[in-house]
Parts: C-alpha cells; structure tokens; sequence
C-alpha cells in the first residue's frame, strides 16, 4: 500500500510540490530496492532497476527546480537593490491555513483507516487460531458468496471474494470459530481501509505540505526587510492579477499571474466613501466592471515560483490599496495571456498593436468576397482522424465482445467513459468548419452548430497546443480543442488550417468590406459528426450483443 500511494502521489507532487518529491523518490527507492529486489527474477530486476532510475532522474530535476527558484529568488535580490518591511496595516498573511486544517483532516482520516484495517487483520488471525478446520464441498455459488454441505450434512453459506473459483462439487476447507466463518484460501482482506487510507492519506499529505511551505513563506515576509520593485499590474476580467516589467508600459509580456485579496486600513474615512461607491453603483453594470487598466505598484517579495507576495497599489478611483497573494505564484505558458473584454461592445480587439499590424497585413492580401468562406481540417487533421476512427472502432468491437461474453464488469466502465472522448476528437478532426458569410460566423464542432453574428465577435485566435478559441464581446468562448500540432504541420511543409482560418476571420472581423455578400444557405453551415458517430457506435455495440 505504501509502495502504491507513493507512486501515484508523485505523478503530481513531480508536477507540483517538488519539495515532497525529494522526500518520496528516496523512499520509494528505498523500499523498492529492499523489498522488490531480493530474490527477484531477471526480467522483474530490470523493471525495478528502471523504476529506481525514473525515480533518481525525478529526483535530480525535482532538486534543479527548487535551485532554479532559489537563482530567481537571487537575481530579484540583486536587481531591487532596496528593501522595506511591509506597509502597515497590511493583514494577516493566512494562506495556508485552510490546506494545513484539510491536510490534518485528511490525514486523521488516513491514520483511522490504517488502524481499523491492521484491527481487522489481527481480529481475524485470532479467530483462525482458534477456529475448527472443516472440510466441505461446494452446493452452489453465488455473487459473492458460496453454499457447502458438511461432512455432518450441515448447509451453510460463506463469504467469498472470487466464488468463480470454487466449481461445484470441489472440495473445500472452512474455518468455523462459533458464529464467525470464512473459507481458509481467502483470509481477510484490508482492501478497502487501504483504499481509503490512499484516498484519503496522498491528498491530505499534499495539502499538509502546501499549507506548511505557505506559512514559512509567509512567517518569511514578516520577518525582516524584504525587496521592493517598481512593477505594473493589470487584473483580468477572471479575476487574476498579471505583474508586468515597468517599463512595459503597452502589457506586451507579462512575467507572472497569481490570486490576489484585498487589505483595507483602518480608515473610518475611507471605508465610508467606498461604502458610499459600492451603494451609488448598486445596479449599475458599468460601476461594477473590472478595472483592466494597467497601474503602477510596488511589489514587496522576491517573486519565484511558489513565492508570497505583497503588492502596494491604486483602486479604479487612484487610492492607494495592499493586496497579498492568494495563490501561488505561476509563471504563465507560452500561449496563456489576460483574458480582457472588448473595450467596446461591438469592435474588435484591437488592444495588441503587434496583433492589430499581422491582421492588416493579413487583409492586404485577401480579396471581397460574394460567395459565403468555408475553412475545415486539413490533411494532418484528417490522417489523425483516420487513425482515431480505426481506434474508435477496434475499442467499440473489444467493449461489445467483452460485454457479450462476460457481461457487464466494472473494468469496463473506464473504457465507456473514454469512448465518448474519442467520438468527440474523431469528429473534430473530420468534421470542424467554420463558415463565414454576410450575418456572422457559423461555427460546426462535435456536437452542435453555433451562429456568432460579426456585431457579436471579439476576436478568433489559436494556441501553441493546436487548439482554436472564439471570443465573444459577452466573455464567452467557444473552444476547439486538439486540431493539430501547428510545428509538426509546418515542419512537413504544411499550413495549418486552423492557424489560417483564425488570422482570416480576424482580417474580416477587422475590416468589414471584405465580408462575404451573400448569406449560407442551411446545407453550407455544417453538420455535426459527434451524433452521427454516437449513433453508428451504438448499432454496432448492439449488433454484436444480438448476434
């Protein structure tokens, strides 16, 4: 069980608590070299010598991370050149109090389910030690039970974990121990305290040390003087705080992203009049939105990854106001920017001058159209949607033979549950379109046929990941997922044609004179596959449990 919980526990803490990866690795290593090793086959010697070596390389890059925040720490050290201890009244800094109280909570859990199992287990052997060994022959089976007739002519029944393996007429051994009786080849099993010990115990142990690591960082910030910077920030319309250089003053790149709450002083005065605000914009949806402008602050903590921040800066009326983190600090992917609204209800976003410049460039080489403009997967998309199809259909025959042989099994339920995944991908792949004619953009995904009208759209882009995401003005996006790998396709000489249709449409969102005249008829809007497939699967299943 330990081996077990350690294993699965560090598929996440390697992603995302290095610390107690370079606790766990070593001892997972530990006890897979002592236990596993010894007396083990060759080809089992090579399986656990690989599984140390995955554990070592974790490891080493687990403790090159923590060294890679330690240099960042560093540099903002040097760079800031100024330190201050934090503005009063700046708050508690109680992040992590609600990890450390569920972490203890779940680890009181995981404790409770190991001392009933290893309860159960001695309980158990006391009663074997003393039961009467009585040798029986199998009358019947049951779902989870067997029925034996003594050799005393006694009709009783038995709990049994695999009664398939009991045929009837064999022979077998039952310990009886007054009221209490099992079949001597199955003797107790903790299964279920050692589920809920792992279900309860990785969890609590990862929150345990995410709320402890928050409050050292936060214990750290009290302390001493720490390094003020000259930063900008912006809040998003999620609701999320982006930090920017100074000096990038347009928000082309921003470093880092992280939750933020709020700290009001202590001022009767300014308490009433943001009481007063709140109340003059009760009902009023233009008081209420986010402030997405770009503000100077002062930024007090080393930021790296992980890190416990302070942020002095202004409010929507210039106020000056403290804010902490709430989250951990994360340095943002590649293709992962703020999410903000339209400036306007209608026009496009125009806010990125580097965006603004690729799309004129772009319409330059376009022409008006009359007719409505189709875009669809392209010769990667498809191949991979082949590939997936022969995957779908290979899973349907192996689920509907399965089901038809042996009958409905919970390990068939994981493979139920992907199945609708893989229809979904395999009717992106063969089927998204997007058709654009004079009312807006007619949008086929795997399921459904979505209208955006061009008064509507706020911008069409694509990511790094080979998905597709259409923003509207009210926040809202439609999302494509897993079209293509856009450095694969261009590699093969290829232009992605998800990567085409979203530079267009944002070419023909911009500049209206080179919309398509004509509206698209109902047949030229697309047809969702999804159904379709769903639909061809079910006979098939169907089929093959007839026959």
């Amino acid at each position: 069980m330990t081996e077990v919980g350690l294993a699965v526990g560090l598929l996440y803490w390697f992603a995302r608590l290095p610390e107690l990866t370079l606790i766990a690795a070593p001892a997972l290593a530990a006890m897979v070299a002592w236990r596993e090793l010894p007396g083990a086959d060759r080809m089992s010697q090579v399986a656990n010598f690989a599984v140390i070596g995955a554990l070592i390389l974790g490891w080493a890059a687990a403790r090159g991370r923590l060294a890679a925040r330690s240099r960042q720490r560093r540099l903002v050290e040097r760079a800031a050149g100024v330190r201050h201890r934090l503005p009063e009244p700046v708050g508690p800094l109680v992040r992590g109090g609600f990890s450390l109280a569920t972490g203890l909570v779940l680890c009181a859990v995981a404790a409770g389910a190991v001392l009933l199992g290893l309860s159960g287990i001695r309980a158990d052997e006391r009663h074997a030690d003393r039961a009467a060994h009585i040798t029986a022959t199998v009358t019947h089976r049951g779902e989870e039970t067997v029925r034996v007739r003594t050799a005393d002519e006694r009709r009783i029944t038995v709990d049994a974990f695999y009664p398939e393996d009991y045929a009837v007429g064999s022979t077998v051994t039952v310990l009886e121990d007054g009221s209490w009786r099992r079949l001597m080849a199955e003797p107790y099993d903790a299964f279920g305290w050692q589920l809920l010990a792992l279900t309860a115990g990785l969890p609590g142990l990862s929150f345990l040390t995410v709320g402890v690591l928050a409050r050292r960082r936060a214990a750290a910030l009290r302390r001493a003087p720490v390094p003020a910077l000259r930063v900008l920030d912006r809040m998003d319309d999620e609701g999320r705080t982006w930090i920017y250089a100074a000096d990038d003053t347009t928000g082309r790149s921003p470093l880092f992203s992280c939750l933020w709450t709020m700290t009001l002083p202590d001022d009767d005065k300014l308490m009433g009049r943001l009481e007063d605000e709140a109340e003059s914009k009760d009902g009023d949806e233009e008081g209420l939105r986010v402030d997405t402008r770009l503000h100077e602050a002062v930024l007090l903590g080393a930021p790296y990854e992980g890190g416990e921040l302070v942020l002095v800066t202004t409010d929507r009326a210039g106020d000056p106001v403290v804010i902490r983190t709430a989250s951990p600090v994360r340095r943002p992917g590649t293709s992962k920017k703020p999410f903000l609204k339209a400036l306007s209800d209608t026009g496009p976003d125009t806010s990125d001058p580097q965006r603004r410049d690729r799309i004129d460039r772009i319409a330059a080489t376009l022409t008006p159209a009359g007719r409505p403009v189709r875009w669809g997967p392209g010769p990667a998309a498809r191949t991979a949607g082949v590939a997936f199809t022969g995957a779908v259909a290979t899973g349907t025959f192996f689920i509907a033979h399965l089901l038809a042989t042996d009958g409905f099994a919970w390990h068939l339920l994981l493979p139920l549950l992907i199945l609708p995944v893989c229809i979904h991908f395999t009717a992106l792949l063969l089927n998204w379109r997007v058709t654009a004619d004079s009312t807006g953009l007619w949008l086929t995904g795997a399921w459904t046929v979505r209208r955006i009208p061009w008064e509507r759209l706020r911008k069409a882009e694509y990511t790094d990941q080979g998905s597709v995401e259409i923003h509207r003005t009210d926040g809202s996006t439609w999302h494509l997922a897993g079209l293509g790998e856009p450095r694969i396709e261009r590699r093969l000489g290829l232009r992605p044609s998800y990567v085409r249709m979203t530079e267009e449409v944002s070419a023909l969102h911009a500049h209206p004179d080179l919309r398509p005249a004509e509206a698209s008829p109902r047949s030229a809007q697309g047809l969702p596959l999804g159904p379709v497939l769903l639909l061809l699967v079910g006979f098939a299943v169907t089929a093959v449990l007839i026959t």
